[in-house]
């Protein structure tokens, strides 16, 4: 795995810093950050359940009844240049929200470009260091600390979706876990 070391004003732990409190799309940060444009690997997608992909208050956050279906994506955040893997990504859609049928969600385009033009905010729900796991072949990988957060994108006045993000640890280096949020 290529990995591409970042820094921001010389401390690596101030871009952790600014990805948990960030109100803006991560993957324009991001690319802006490397100087150089992002794509999406989608691992998985498929509808489910609500209940099944998040927790009981988010679902009731965004709005979810019990038998409400979502579309949940899987992901990795990736250079266009050498494949390297950014970040790992979990993306709970609304269906019935009214954008849903205007997003070309099958492509190796990240959710923050296809939503560009929209007018959104983001509603920060949790952010810290957790071990980072998903999507690594490094056997090892669980005893590595990585930032990660969750948040809720809302469009047109409702929650469109959750995403889940978890930053690999050779891209952006973890807060100590004395400065990270206790969640």
């Amino acid at each position: 795995m290529t990995s591409v070391p970042l820094s921001l004003s010389g401390d690596p732990t101030k871009v952790a810093d600014v990805l948990g409190n960030l109100d803006g799309s991560t993957t324009r940060f991001l690319a802006a950050l490397l100087g150089q444009p992002l794509k999406a690997r989608v691992i998985s997608q498929a509808r489910r359940p609500a209940v099944t992909a998040l927790s009981r208050e988010c679902c009731l956050r965004m709005g979810f009844a019990v038998d409400d279906i979502a579309l949940v994506r899987r992901s990795q955040l990736i250079t266009d240049a050498r494949d390297a893997v950014i970040s790992a990504n979990k993306v709970v859609l609304d269906v019935g929200h009214p954008l849903v049928a205007d997003l070309d969600l099958g492509t190796d385009i990240p959710l923050g470009y296809l939503l560009g033009e929209i007018e959104q905010r983001r509603e920060i729900l949790q952010r810290g260091v957790r071990p980072w796991s998903w999507g690594c072949l490094d056997p090892f990988s669980t005893t590595r600390a990585s930032t990660w957060r969750s948040y809720l994108i809302i469009t047109s006045g409702q929650p469109l979706c959750h995403v889940e993000e978890v930053f690999h640890p050779d891209v952006i280096s973890p807060p100590s876990a004395a400065s990270s949020p206790k969640l």
